[in-house]
């Protein structure tokens, strides 16, 4: 399905799962399908599985957003606690379309807990208690976090009661059509052969450039990026956020900036104006009124690192923000926070592989092959979850089907909330309970 085809959808205020291949433009699908209801002042509320792909498009968590944090489950008491609290209460009724991006890592359980307590707020039968619910993933990249077997959002009951569309996007926009377009393909199609595995393993012992490195444990990368830190000579500038609330933790920044001349640093944010965006690659040459001057790597501009602003809007209207550089070291990244980036080149050891798609993600977050230095491999570092690939197929043919179907267009902005018989609301909450 094409971009244009999958926006015309969204408008017509259908549930909506969004999905496609990394570099298939779901994130600017997103972008415009916001600015479009935005520009119709349609409350929305923009949310996404984790606080890193929250900052990523402007939004908060869903866990945040609803009020149910890091429960694994909800029980009746704590649905009914929520619902007292007025502030979620007026959050949940006044939203008209949910948007939560990054589904693959929000479990089964907790969709199922977010469509019972919509449906309880709202006093409605309808699933997510009427609301329009985009959801935006691809499942083949990493799974929710817990121990076990992960239970995928699409398990849940609530996805199925919601009926979302499959718009998958077919086109890609980032990844080359090369040897690593090829692997990442097979990985997908279940044909991985011992050919491709040897295409990957041709890119290790390669002299380069200093790049990004991916990891799989937090650790490692906050141990490398000091240790390259300390061995520059010169001295270090401190930069400190400014900001309020505990939300600032989800963004992608540090709390507390740490630069010297040769410093290796990604950009977190998107300026296209000023020519970086999200994942672009870079050292600091020098520094000017204070500023750290960036060089790219992918052309060699250079651009003069300023504070950036990220700001979110509060329950009572009011606006919070935080102010940072747009930057954190980048000698080393873990494979987790580098989803939903994209990088000209790094440096990916996978030979402590621990989950599903790690390897699949830490891959297609390049642009071509040449931008691929492999430093290991382990059993796990190429398995995708069996589970997902019938799912996946599903959801391709029924993008297929929907791509030419006639969808009945609503006016979003007068979409209301249908009032259930008071009788039945006091059913579900028995039976739910």
């Amino acid at each position: 399905m094409t971009q244009a085809r999958a926006l015309e959808i969204l408008k017509t205020g259908a549930n909506v799962f969004l999905s496609g291949p990394p570099g298939s433009g779901k994130s600017y699908v997103l972008e415009r399908f916001i600015k479009a209801l935005d520009r119709q002042g349609r409350k929305t509320a923009v949310c996404a599985s984790t606080g890193i792909a929250a900052s990523l498009i402007g939004g908060v968590t869903v866990h945040s957003w609803s009020g149910i944090g890091v429960r694994r489950l909800l029980n009746r008491f704590e649905r009914e606690r929520l619902l007292n609290n007025p502030d979620i209460n007026r959050r949940l009724n006044d939203v008209q379309t949910l948007i939560i991006d990054e589904i693959s890592m929000l479990s089964a359980e907790t969709l199922d807990d977010l469509n019972d307590l919509l449906m309880q707020a709202r006093e409605s039968l309808k699933p997510f208690g009427g609301l329009q619910v985009v959801v935006c993933g691809d499942f083949f990249q990493l799974p929710p976090v817990g121990s076990g077997s992960p239970t995928y959002a699409f398990s849940a009951k609530a996805w199925q009661d919601a009926g979302f569309k499959a718009c998958y996007l077919a086109e890609q926009h980032r990844v080359a059509a090369d040897e690593l377009s090829e692997v990442l393909l097979a990985l997908r199609e279940q044909r991985l052969t011992a050919q491709h595995v040897r295409l990957l393993l041709k890119r290790q012992d390669i002299k380069h450039y200093p790049v990004t490195r991916l990891l799989t444990h937090n650790r490692d990368a906050s141990v490398i990026n000091r240790q390259q830190l300390d061995l520059l000579p010169g001295k270090v500038m401190a930069y400190f956020m400014k900001g309020q609330g505990d939300w600032t933790k989800s963004l992608l920044v540090p709390q507390e900036l740490l630069l010297k001349t040769g410093a290796e640093v990604m950009f977190v944010a998107n300026d296209y104006r000023r020519g970086f965006v999200n994942g672009s690659q870079g050292k600091v040459v020098g520094f000017k009124r204070g500023w750290p001057f960036i060089q790219l790597k992918s052309n060699g501009k250079h651009i003069l690192a300023e504070a950036y602003c990220w700001r979110r809007e509060l329950d009572n209207g009011k606006i919070i923000e935080a102010i940072q550089l747009p930057l954190k070291l980048a000698w080393a990244l873990t494979i987790h926070k580098s989803q939903g980036m994209s990088l000209d080149a790094a440096e990916i050891d996978l030979s402590r592989s621990f989950t599903y798609g790690m390897g699949y993600v830490a891959l297609s977050r390049l642009k071509s092959f040449q931008g691929l230095y492999l430093l290991g491999l382990n059993s796990r570092s190429l398995q995708l979850d069996k589970n997902v690939f019938s799912f996946d197929k599903r959801v391709q043919s029924e993008s297929q089907t929907n791509e030419g179907s006639t969808f009945t267009s609503n006016d979003i902005l007068a979409l209301e909330r249908a009032k259930a018989d008071p009788k039945l609301i006091s059913f579900i909450r028995k039976a739910r309970s």
